[in-house]
């Protein structure tokens, strides 16, 4: 899936959007773009936002000129720009609803509108909310930093999951966590030192993930292993676990094949326990499916997004890899999945985690909901080291909320085995083992009693015979 939610921006700081057909606008115009064909005409579009979700400028690149990369592009047309809210265009990773943006001479597409730019009364200028990490696409990026803000309060995923409650047995230490993304900020303390230099297979010659520019990674890695800071409820799943950080190239949401099969090898090379992709994974391709297989039959766990009910069908997945969807407060999922392709489901909305430098960040998406289970995972291996790629996946299925209401000759073909349960699958008793001592009898025990009784006599006995 592509990735999600950049910025969000009350309502009221927003006005609609004005009609492409010019309808009723206000008085004032906007600058001019510098591009302007004779007569004012150029082609331009509205951001939009759809359930909290505000467009990224990439994606609009993808959706209107076929190519991700083109984004610095409508960047460059737009710079300076002031918008409907009163704010000028000034950084390509922050964007707001109803903004509106000129675009290249080619963009196409039913979003696309042409003719004289809408006319608005531009407004007050508000404070822009903190930026929210995103995948960017292959190329240049803009680096983010996050503010030093903190959410207030537990947040809502950590409540529903409670994954203190499963720390029982440990915290995911001696787990090593494979987050092949866009890098780690490897300074961050909630991360404590536990950050190894890992790979940007992206750049290729060696060099490190150990850091990060959009700020994606950076997030996934917190929800996975965060450790208690002061200032702050917020915390990951597995606090104790490592994090190996994998940088890959990602184009309109997806992963890069090759890029994927190499860091899956070099995950594999790293003995990690688990392995996730933020990005979507893309399964039409014979080398990524065989990776993971591979990855699976060297012992590592993998943890992907479930596919989009869009994207083309792809091969089965190999056991040992979980395919996770996202859900809000609400349980409703947060987009359409490919029928059955759906193993178990996690927070996916308003998720809090670690930002670039400092500071907390928001985000929302299937991408935000794979590293809780991939924490999970962790948590689950580390609780029991003689655990399989394979076991560890089936352990967190077979505890997850929908099988353990006993529907298992029911899996849901949206919501696949349910809810995460951490304290249900650390807890969870391995397959064969009985407790023997809870199940003897009274009567078993007295006459294991009276034969303990008996062989102690009989040892009096013979000391007695043997004295001279």
């Amino acid at each position: 899936m592509a990735p999600t939610v950049v910025v969000a921006v009350p309502a009221a700081a927003t006005p609609a959007p004005a009609s492409p057909a010019g309808g009723d606008a206000p008085a004032a115009t906007a600058a001019p773009a510098r591009d302007a064909p004779p007569g004012g005409f150029v082609k331009y579009v509205v951001v939009r936002a759809d359930q909290g979700r505000v467009d990224h400028l990439w994606e609009i690149a993808l959706r209107v000129l076929g190519d991700a990369q083109r984004y610095l592009e409508i960047f460059a047309l737009n710079k300076g720009r002031v918008q409907p809210d009163g704010t000028p265009v000034t950084d390509p990773g922050v964007l707001r609803p109803g903004w509106i943006l000129v675009l290249p001479w080619d963009a196409v597409g039913a979003e696309v509108g042409y003719g004289p730019l809408p006319v608005f009364s531009p407004g007050s200028p508000t404070p822009s909310p903190d930026v929210r990490p995103t995948v960017a696409p292959n190329g240049d990026v803009v680096c983010t930093v996050a503010s030093r803000r903190r959410v207030s309060g537990v947040p809502w995923a950590q409540l529903r999951l409670t994954p203190e409650v499963a720390w029982t047995r440990g915290r995911g230490a001696g787990v090593a966590v494979a987050v092949i993304d866009s890098g780690v900020d490897g300074t961050l303390p909630a991360l404590g030192g536990r950050v190894r230099p890992g790979a940007d297979v992206a750049a290729g010659g060696g060099a490190r993930g150990d850091r990060d520019c959009t700020g994606h990674g950076t997030a996934m890695a917190g929800i996975v292993a965060a450790a208690a800071q002061r200032g702050t409820d917020f915390v990951g799943v597995a606090p104790e676990a490592t994090i190996v950080p994998v940088r890959i190239g990602v184009s309109g949401g997806v992963a890069d094949s090759a890029d994927l099969v190499t860091a899956l090898r070099l995950a594999a090379a790293e003995r990690v326990g688990v392995a996730m992709v933020g990005a979507s994974v893309d399964t039409t391709d014979k080398r990524v499916v065989a990776a993971l297989r591979a990855a699976v039959d060297r012992g590592t766990t993998v943890v992907v997004a479930a596919p989009a009910a869009t994207a083309a069908k792809g091969a089965g997945m190999p056991e040992g890899v979980l395919r996770v969807g996202a859900v809000g407060p609400d349980d409703r999922l947060t987009e359409v999945y490919r029928p059955g392709e759906v193993d178990v489901v996690a927070p996916g909305v308003d998720v809090v985690s670690l930002g670039i430098g400092s500071g907390e960040v928001e985000g929302s998406g299937t991408d935000y909901a794979v590293p809780f289970v991939a924490g999970l995972v962790a948590l689950v291996r580390s609780s029991e080291p003689r655990l399989g790629a394979a076991e560890a996946a089936a352990r967190v299925m077979a505890t997850a909320d929908g099988a353990a209401a006993g529907a298992r000759s029911q899996r849901d073909r949206e919501y696949g085995w349910g809810m995460i349960n951490p304290a249900a699958a650390v807890k969870a008793r391995p397959a064969g083992t009985v407790a023997t001592v809870e199940r003897r009898s009274p009567a078993g025990a007295i006459a294991a009693l009276v034969a303990i009784l008996a062989l102690a006599a009989l040892a009096v006995g013979l000391r007695l015979r043997r004295r001279p």
